[in-house]
């Protein structure tokens, strides 16, 4: 019942403002009444398939190697949790590959993952990683994107049409730390963020507002 009353107070409150105007005052107001956002996924994974979680960073190689193990484990629990994935494969046999493998960085994604035994990988190719602009600086700015396709291990790339793949990034508040253990703490924080993002593609979930497009974008009449 509240809900409809909430909704009925915003279609009055929009019916009372002129279009242009519409979508810079609304948003605000929407964004107290409701602050979450339903966010259909992106892209529905095949069921009960084995998942290689694959980042590579060959082309933009991260200063803090670690934050790949990281980001490999949390989207791996978050694909069990949210039944996206029958099992997950560890990340320490992809970095034990890597190792073993001479020829690792010339395989096609698609041969890494029969390699491992995976029916799907989800790619993400690191397009940037920061903890901060100078290794002397204070001033902590972290920022970690990448480009994410969905790999069948025997056909080839499934999702997205676009050949470079699916950009996600997330960005932390700039923060002032002299301490450089800072960074650790920061890498865990994006490498989780990443991971969240990464399977909301995946599956309906509900987002804060304020993560959303502004309003220009979000409720622009046409």
């Amino acid at each position: 019942m509240k809900r409809k009353t909430r909704a009925l107070a915003a279609a009055a409150l929009c019916g009372m403002l002129t279009l242009g105007g519409c979508s810079r005052i609304i948003f605000p107001f929407l964004a107290q009444l409701f602050p979450k956002k339903k966010v259909a996924a992106q892209f529905t994974l095949p069921k009960k398939k084995r998942i290689l979680v694959f980042p590579d960073d060959l082309k933009q190689p991260v200063s803090y190697p670690p934050i790949k193990r990281a980001l490999v484990e949390k989207l791996n629990a978050l694909l069990l949790e949210k039944k996206l994935a029958a099992e997950v494969i560890d990340y320490g046999k992809l970095d034990d590959l890597r190792g073993s493998d001479p020829d690792f960085n010339l395989r096609h994604v698609p041969t890494i993952g029969k390699r491992l035994g995976a029916d799907l990988v989800i790619y993400a190719n690191i397009q940037e990683f920061r903890l901060k602009d100078t290794p002397v600086d204070t001033l902590w700015r972290g920022r970690f994107a990448v480009r994410v396709k969905v790999v069948d291990s025997q056909t080839g790339r499934i999702w997205p049409d676009e050949s470079a793949g699916h950009p996600v990034a997330v960005s932390e508040p700039d923060t002032v730390n002299a301490s450089e253990s800072y960074g650790i703490q920061l890498s865990k924080a994006l490498a989780e963020r990443l991971a969240v993002e990464i399977a909301g593609l995946f599956h309906t979930r509900w987002v804060d507002r304020t993560q959303l497009p502004p309003p220009s974008e979000e409720f622009q009449t046409p």
